[in-house]
């Protein structure tokens, strides 16, 4: 029987543009493209392969580094060498300590096997066992061999990314974009000939004489029942339709009542689909006050679903009415903490407040301001990062810092968040 491997893009060309993102030009929008990409690659397969992984934590570093390209805020040479440090001494264990095929012998002969340089594993041994590290020239020039290692040996390697369903899931993909589109028809009220046209179009493209309103929903519910489709299908819908709304011109901070009522039914069918959990994962990750509004929408509604709170005493918040909600409110938080965007700041209180085990306020205010922080939304001083640590205190064991941070808060793992470690 033939093998199948599962990955989390869905075609070839998905593949390529976060290749292009990473090698085509150091631009720091690329690589924080190329991140979340990567991060949302991680929420729908889980860890991600050494090679992806190992890409990673090289983007991280050098999307702070001037060196590279240009970064909005500038960090010192020392906490530049502690994270590059870090960076090559991972990316020589995970290729030489576990891709190393040969016998079990010195690491330099399991890496030479790899073409991977002596000078290398100097420099992790250096960094491992000496007190001084090495200067920060040298870094880069390592994190510079490592990335295009990475994509002789990963990204230009078609075994790595063929994806044999590629068909598939684009067929797939495309008619439920088609479907979309004849549901946000049917929900336009307006008669024009535009409107008509479009119809027309889409039903001599689906082979359909009509297609109710009903016979949309129905559809849909078919696609969302196939959860082999599931990444997808929340990513188009969030993508092509969710991120085009508009704010409410009398209630600022929220999206406006037209376009609730054009998606409050399939935001209900998604989350009785189960997949309310997925359809927030990648709104939080999208760099967008749009998203950032809809993820306010449904945290209310989350909020108020708890509390047992009736939506329709407001009909503002009536963008999706479910007596029942499986959300993992816990691994949303964790996604939007482990790449925080300069619009997370908009909807990050709601997320904290509707998580199963809540934190105190001063908790929440603390989480906050740490995020603000580093995403550059507050101007940083000494006068409001006295009293702020980072995550990177909780793996000091002899730090004599009373953090904030405790690995007991509520349910998170604060160690698996990755922000918070050069302030």
């Amino acid at each position: 029987m033939e093998k199948i491997i599962v990955v989390p893009w869905s075609s070839d060309s998905e593949w390529q543009l976060v290749r292009q993102d990473i090698y085509a030009d150091r631009d720091t929008r690329n690589y924080q493209r190329a991140l979340r990409q990567l991060l949302l690659w991680k929420t729908k397969g889980g860890p991600l392969s050494r090679g992806l992984h190992c890409t990673e934590l090289i983007l991280e570093v050098i999307s702070k580094d001037t060196y590279f390209c240009n970064v909005d805020v500038i960090i010192n040479t020392s906490d530049l060498v502690r994270l590059y440090s870090m960076a090559i001494m991972k990316f020589v264990n995970l290729t030489v300590d576990v891709l190393g095929n040969g016998p079990q012998k010195s690491m330099y002969f399991r890496a030479s096997r790899l073409d991977i340089p002596p000078w290398l594993i100097d420099m992790r041994h250096k960094i491992s066992h000496d007190q001084d590290l090495p200067t920060l020239e040298s870094l880069r020039a390592a994190t510079e061999f490592a990335l295009k290692w990475l994509k002789t040996k990963y990204w230009n390697n078609d075994d790595n990314f063929k994806v044999i369903t590629t068909k598939l899931y684009t067929s797939v993909t495309d008619e439920f974009i088609d479907i979309l589109e004849l549901y946000m028809l049917n929900k336009i009220k307006t008669n024009t000939i535009d409107k008509e046209e479009r119809l027309n179009a889409l039903k001599t493209k689906l082979s359909v004489p009509s297609f109710s309103y009903k016979e949309c929903i129905k559809k849909i519910k078919e696609f969302l029942a196939n959860k082999v489709y599931t990444s997808q299908l929340v990513n188009a819908f969030v993508t092509r339709y969710l991120m085009n709304a508009q704010e409410c011109n009398s209630i600022k901070g929220r999206i406006s009542k037209t376009d609730k009522d054009v998606w409050s039914v399939l935001l209900k069918l998604f989350t009785t689909s189960g997949l309310l959990t997925n359809l927030l994962q990648c709104l939080v990750t999208q760099n967008s006050r749009v998203a950032a509004l809809w993820i306010i929408e449904l945290c209310i509604v989350v909020f108020k679903n708890s509390k047992k709170i009736e939506i329709k005493h407001n009909e503002n918040d009536n963008c999706m009415t479910c007596k029942t909600l499986d959300l993992d409110s816990n691994l949303v938080l964790r996604t939007a903490l482990n790449s925080p965007h300069s619009h997370t700041v908009v909807f990050l209180k709601w997320l904290l407040r509707i998580q199963s085990n809540p934190l105190k306020v001063k908790q929440e205010y603390n989480i906050v301001k740490l995020v603000k922080l580093y995403t550059s939304s507050v101007k940083i001083n000494s006068q409001n990062t006295a009293k702020v640590f980072t995550i990177k205190d909780l793996t000091n064991k002899n730090s004599n810092l009373q953090s904030q941070w405790s690995l007991a808060l509520g349910e998170m793992n604060w160690k698996q968040i990755s922000f918070g470690t050069i302030l």
